[in-house]
């Protein structure tokens, strides 16, 4: 999933480059947010097949995952 790599690193170079709480609380709300990136993918996998949604959650679980660490370790940092 092409997409969920960009979605990934775009959000960690958006960390990075802030250097306002309040606006990494807005990038966070982005991609993890109730219209974020990261929740409309887990929405829709409703609409994959039985066999594809699994494989397709643990890997935007992931992804989600890599991302909160790097908002924590931002949020340390700052």
């Amino acid at each position: 999933m092409e997409e969920l790599r960009q979605i990934q690193d775009h959000a960690l170079q958006q960390f990075a480059a802030t250097g306002d709480e309040a606006e990494l609380e807005q990038i966070k709300a982005r991609f993890l947010g109730k219209e974020g990136s990261l929740t409309v993918l887990l929405k829709g996998l409703g609409k994959l097949s039985a066999e594809e949604r699994p494989a397709a959650g643990a890997r935007i679980n992931q992804v989600k995952q890599a991302i909160e660490a790097a908002l924590q370790q931002r949020r340390e940092a700052l």
